[in-house]
């Protein structure tokens, strides 16, 4: 009989069959699901994904392959993902309804392995699924092969009878914390299919990458012993602590302990979701990481994985538990600049770590807030594939008040999905916390939420800054504020001035440059902004930390530091005055938390001011936190701001004017990103103006939804720019002799010498033969339009900060 192969390694040395491929597939899916009792479900799923293999068409196409290595105009040309879903439809699909439902999501997740998951209706009422299912130009699978050396027809009909159960006792669970029929129900179900596809597309690319190099890569980590040995490791530099000799810092010492301790004794709690409401410099990072320890041990958890709004304080926190647990390898950072994202399935250029970034597979993970998000809702596999890797974690949600709006009810239906069905344990940390549990659409915290007790005295005791509201009618001008900040710096000491937009950051560090000319002091003046590169805006922070140790010691010089809100979250540093453009009570908060932060001062300063002219039409997040602190201000003393009540009562106001529309992600359409991924009313009433009555019980428009979906909502391209390294990148990367095999290395290192630009910004430097394409494909930046102060030169725009 005829042998149908599954792969060719691509130097032809070795061959894998159908069978050894399916059956190892259908292996690694029953395991990852077992633990949300959906391991026959898998199993079928991977045994099945594959079986337009066993065709005659492409194992034609396997062998013009050999017959012409490195060619690969013909790939994808055989559609070897259909007929495995097709088969499940029409051995099980017309059975009952619960039979119906399980061959239905089974063959969606297998007819989406390669293209991302699909729509069972789309926006516009048509459906890829049911075109899928009646799709007849598909290769006819040999059976009699597969059925005697697959799996058996009887085996196979006793696999789809668990499946059946295992989706009955699965709805019976999500109907238990949800409404049948509800958009939490269908949103769940929807969560449930991309569990699968996730496992999939990780069991296949895992499989495929493993014969194609020869050798196992996935690691089994004994995680009692790494939970054990990081907790004793963590314990010991607690306890190395010194305790501060001035009143002032002892006592902020003294309640960074506390808080320490209540997050530990805390960790006993279930598997839930819980609030770490600390002030700003309260210790977050090692109190929520010893929360994470105890708990992982006490609950048998997999993984801890560290959710950071910034790169910019990524490298610190990272850098801060690294020395802690000495163990490297198991600890891994995703973001953009260690990393890039492949959304292909090519295995060519696979390294061990590429391969670890996509599947998550370490016990500690830190990572940004977008490629969490990215991971639950962007469209495409490679982001889908890490998703299985949420369950049995403890999520650790670093300045969650940086959750965008417009993601507010898809994290909080998400979040509660993963608690009820997966097994996870989330922390939200934060000085700010949003009210996320007291919204229509709720997150389901638990009920002893707060991990720290008198959190009111913690506030109160953590009081470091004086708040001043030097704010105008109309705003004053950048000359005026920057000769405040002068004085200031002359009469008190160093200064942190953030801003609302990267044109007045640059407007505001030129105007200060020229105001300290005529000063007696020696002033330094540095500029912070998205508009420089990450490497540059490492240096510039690690100037400003050590200009800051040597000015403690009453240093004559000054320095002055002019920023956007990226050093506001998790930044440490910390200034005896801090000046703040009028924004949200929690982005004030925010910047009191880099003054004074360590109590080296009874009370350090930060005053509040206006810019006029200011326009923020393209951050209406910002804008309307500003106007309800304008408003609020008319009525509240600026000291007040910082406490609980306020703030409170601040996140009511700016929830409160905030539609269900706008925390549903609204899209261009009518529509919503919620809506599309839970019961797509607007796609059933396309289908049925157009006249159609799709038989479908699940009609989620997955693609539609994933690929309207970004968690920055701007169109932005990276462009290599010419600081430091990146000097020489661009002349490799532009050389027409480039090694494109070693791309994946390059553009690892390039992430750093990197600037996110707008559309708008590119087409005003491609005017001027500022920017042009390299060899590599990769956009680069002329020297003279980048500025060893403050980046690249262009016009004034919003500041969305948010990196990924």
């Amino acid at each position: 009989m005829k042998e149908y192969l599954a792969h060719i390694r691509r130097d032809e040395s070795a061959e894998q069959s159908i069978r050894a491929h399916l059956l190892r597939v259908g292996d690694l899916m029953a395991a990852y699901a077992a633990g949300i009792g959906l391991s026959s479900t898998a199993r079928l799923i991977g045994i099945l994904h594959d079986l337009g293999k066993c065709t005659a068409e492409f194992a034609e196409y396997l062998d013009w392959c050999r017959k012409h290595p490195g060619d690969y105009s013909r790939r994808g040309e055989v559609d070897h993902a259909t007929a495995g879903g097709q088969l499940l439809l029409q051995r099980y699909g017309t059975v009952g309804e619960n039979e119906r439902l399980t061959a239905q999501m089974a063959a969606l997740v297998i007819f989406s392995h390669h293209s991302g998951l699909m729509n069972y209706l789309g926006e516009d009422g048509k459906s890829d699924f049911l075109r899928r299912m009646e799709k007849k130009e598909v290769p006819q699978p040999d059976l009699t092969y597969y059925y005697e050396n697959v799996i058996a027809e009887s085996k196979l009909d006793f696999l789809f009878r668990e499946a059946v159960r295992e989706f009955s006792a699965l709805d019976a669970k999500i109907v238990a914390h949800t409404t049948e029929g509800s958009e939490a129900y269908f949103f769940s179900w929807g969560m449930v299919h991309k569990l699968l596809l996730s496992m999939l597309v990780d069991a296949d690319r895992l499989d495929s990458a493993e014969f194609e190099l020869g050798e196992p890569l996935a690691r089994v980590w004994e995680t009692s012993v790494i939970w054990k040995d990081f907790a004793d490791k963590l314990e010991q530099k607690i306890a190395s602590f010194s305790m501060p000799h001035t009143p002032k810092e002892k006592k902020i010492a003294t309640l960074r302990q506390e808080i320490s301790d209540d997050c530990l004794r805390a960790a006993q709690h279930p598997s839930g979701v819980y609030r770490l409401s600390v002030p700003t410099g309260g210790g977050k990072t090692f109190a929520s990481m010893r929360f994470a320890l105890r708990h992982a041990q006490e609950h048998q958890k997999k993984r801890i994985i560290v959710v950071i709004p910034y790169t910019s304080i990524i490298d610190q926190n990272v850098r801060e538990v690294r020395a802690v647990f000495q163990m490297d390898g198991a600890i891994l950072e995703h973001h953009s600049n260690v990393i890039e994202e492949d959304a292909g399935e090519d295995t060519e250029s696979m390294d061990v770590r590429r391969i670890l970034t996509e599947r998550w597979d370490v016990p500690v993970i830190f990572t940004t807030q977008v490629q969490f998000l990215n991971t639950l809702f962007a469209g495409g596999n490679t982001p889908l594939r890490r998703l299985h890797s949420l369950r049995d974690s403890i999520l650790i949600f670093d300045e969650i008040q940086t959750l965008p709006v417009r993601c507010t009810y898809l994290f909080n239906a998400a979040m509660n999905f993963l608690k009820n069905v997966c097994n996870v344990t989330a922390v939200l940390c934060t000085a700010t916390q949003p009210p996320l549990a007291r919204l229509d659409f709720p997150i389901e915290t638990s009920e002893r939420a707060e991990l720290t007790s008198n959190t009111a005295e913690l506030f109160e005791g953590f009081r470091r800054v004086r708040l001043e509201n030097i704010c105008v009618d109309g705003g004053a001008s950048v000359d005026e504020i920057a000769g405040m900040i002068v004085r200031s710096a002359e009469d008190v000491g160093d200064v942190l001035c953030i801003v609302n937009l990267t044109g007045q950051a640059r407007d505001l560090y030129r105007a200060v440059a020229e105001c300290i000319q005529c000063s007696d002091r020696d002033i330094h003046v540095v500029h912070l902004s998205t508009k420089m590169c990450p490497a540059h805006r490492k240096e510039v922070l690690r100037v400003v930390r050590e200009e800051r140790m040597a000015h403690r010691a009453h240093s004559e010089e000054r320095l002055i530091c002019i920023s956007t809100q990226l050093i506001e979250a998790g930044v440490d540093v910390s200034f005896p005055v801090v000046y703040r453009a009028l924004a949200g009570f929690s982005s004030i908060a925010q910047a009191a938390g880099r003054c004074n932060r360590h109590g080296e001062m009874e009370r350090g300063l930060v005053r509040l001011f206006a810019l006029e002219h200011e326009n923020l039409s393209r951050l209406p997040d910002i804008a309307e936190g500003r106007k309800i602190a304008r408003d609020m201000l008319d009525r509240t003393a600026a000291d007040e701001i910082l406490s609980l009540g306020v703030m409170d009562d601040y996140f009511r106001r700016f929830y409160k004017g905030r539609s269900a529309r706008d925390m549903r992600y609204p899209m261009k359409s009518t529509n919503t990103l919620f809506d599309l991924l839970s019961a797509n009313e607007a796609g059933l009433q396309e289908a049925e103006e157009k006249g159609a009555e799709p038989d479908l019980w699940f009609t989620q428009a997955f693609r539609d939804a994933g690929s309207a979906f970004a968690v920055i909502d701007s169109h932005t391209e990276a462009v290599l720019v010419p600081y430091a390294d990146g000097k020489d990148m661009i002349v490799t990367l532009d050389d027409r002799a480039f090694d494109r095999k070693s791309v994946s290395r390059q553009m690892k290192a390039a992430q750093q010498y990197m600037v996110n630009l707008f559309s708008y910004e590119l087409k005003k430097l491609a005017g001027l033969g500022a920017v042009w394409r390299t060899e590599s494909g990769v956009m680069a930046l002329r020297e003279e339009y980048y500025n060893e102060a403050f980046g690249v030169q262009t016009e004034e725009q919003g500041n969305t900060y948010c990196s990924i």
